[in-house]
């Protein structure tokens, strides 16, 4: 067993929820954990030794977390100087901006991070207690901790689990060192990192169904630039994935190219960019707010992490004669608008709607056919046997436009392929995302789950 321990030196704890500057981070991540750690490395040299203990400690998974109940202590408005580098001025002349600090006052001053299953190597020990000791602060730089392990941590309240019904919570993964460092030479903000579903130990999880595609969305939200509706997946998509491509680390992996090493189709599911529209509601226009790149679940956390720093590149997306898009990354988890929440494309639920018609791959010429190829394309994408499909033009998700008002795809002969809205439904519950069809890695075939009857 490896378990760490966080002593809050005040009291208090000044830290902010990734997803919201008013809110407080309560309990603190894991992911925060090991940023501070990572930043302790480079304060010290990037000593050989400590940056072996940090990639050891990525691959170790998720730990358990202990931890005591807290109160919200008021966030009164500071001023600070406005952090303009075109400003040469001393700080104690600079403009300054209103800026709250939200913080918790908890029961208890300890927090214990605790992985059971490992056993950290003797030789490592010295240098993540170094590590741990070079710690000064957790969260804002006022919240001082004295980080230390641990022999004998409390029971924990939260454990990992697989159910995204309970709070998510950032880890490391492997790959996670490497992600910052590039990210700390690019000079650009480190990302979130990988959500992690939590539960308490007692909670009974139950089982669901997935594709191919699991986990949380990397979504970037349109911070300005032209507004455009869902007809324009395609070329939204299309651009998306160029830009990737075009500020990726060479040679590309074939998980974001789509292409193995003999230059041809991928064998196995890649990356998939899917539209997020404003749907499903009584005033739903339909505007894309931002887009979602889709990992699929058997990607290995190199090739994660290699699609994450690519997003992180990408801060313009050019469209051609139609406009171009300023992109900023968004937490799925706590995300401002309901289309850019990972929850509400990956909710397990058994009746699921198009939001984007499904590419058919092959033009369906009886009564039914449309179904039955429908009913295919799920299972190729790693779904069960749905229980029942309706084929139709129109989306029963309010918002989203008619099946003729999108671009068609072509076929390799240059035909156009057929597509349709599909409501579909599963004898389990099935946890999204959903995508099927023949251009479900370009934004068509994405479904949404559709409320129980009578909710």
């Amino acid at each position: 067993m490896l378990s760490i321990a966080v002593r809050y030196l005040t009291g208090r704890v000044v830290a902010t929820d990734v997803g919201s500057r008013d809110r407080p981070e309560w309990p603190p991540h894991p992911g925060r954990l090991f940023m501070a750690l990572v930043s302790a490395w480079g304060a010290g040299g990037r000593r050989a030794e400590e940056q072996e203990t940090l990639e050891w400690l990525e691959n170790q998974g998720a730990p358990t977390l202990a931890f005591s109940d807290h109160c919200e202590a008021p966030a009164l408005p500071t001023y600070v100087p406005v952090n303009d580098p075109k400003l040469l001025c001393p700080p104690d002349i600079r403009t300054r901006a209103e800026r709250c600090f939200p913080s918790v006052v908890p029961e208890n001053e300890q927090v214990h991070f605790t992985w059971p299953a490992s056993l950290l190597p003797a030789a490592l020990a010295g240098p993540l207690g170094a590590l741990c000791a070079r710690v000064t602060y957790l969260g804002h730089s006022r919240t001082l901790v004295h980080v230390f392990l641990e022999a004998a941590p409390p029971p924990p309240r939260l454990v990992p689990t697989a159910s995204k019904a309970g709070p998510r919570l950032r880890v490391a993964v492997a790959g996670r060192l490497a992600h910052l460092e590039a990210e700390f030479q690019a000079g650009v903000r480190p990302s979130a990192g990988h959500w992690q579903g939590y539960a308490s130990p007692e909670a009974r999880v139950e089982p669901t169904i997935g594709g191919h595609f699991r986990g949380d969305l990397i979504v970037l939200r349109r911070r300005s630039g032209v507004r455009l509706g869902l007809g324009s997946t395609l070329k939204l998509c299309t651009a998306m994935r160029g830009a990737l491509m075009a500020v990726a680390d060479q040679p590309l992996p074939e998980i974001l190219s789509g292409h193995g090493l003999d230059g041809g189709p991928s064998a196995r599911p890649h990356l998939a960019i899917a539209p997020l529209a404003d749907v499903g509601h009584q005033h739903a226009e339909g505007v894309v707010l931002g887009l979602a790149l889709l990992v699929p679940g058997d990607a290995t956390d190199a090739e994660r992490a290699a699609i994450g720093l690519a997003a992180s590149r990408v801060e313009t997306l050019r469209l051609g004669r139609t406009g171009t898009w300023e992109l900023e990354s968004v937490s799925p988890v706590d995300a401002d608008r309901q289309a850019l929440k990972s929850e509400t494309w990956t909710r397990p639920a058994r009746r699921w709607a198009t939001v984007t018609p499904v590419v058919l791959d092959r033009f369906p010429k009886h009564e039914g056919d449309a179904e039955a190829i429908v009913a295919q394309s799920l299972v190729r994408a790693g779904l069960p046997q749905p229980t029942d499909v309706i084929a139709h033009s129109v989306s029963l998700h309010a918002g989203a436009p008619h099946a003729r008002e999108f671009t068609p795809m072509e076929s390799r002969s240059g035909a156009r392929r057929w597509h349709c809205h599909a409501v579909v439904s599963f004898a389990v519950e099935i946890e999204g995302p959903v995508l099927a069809g023949a251009g479900r890695f370009k934004g068509y075939g994405l479904f949404r789950p559709l409320r129980e009857e009578g909710a």
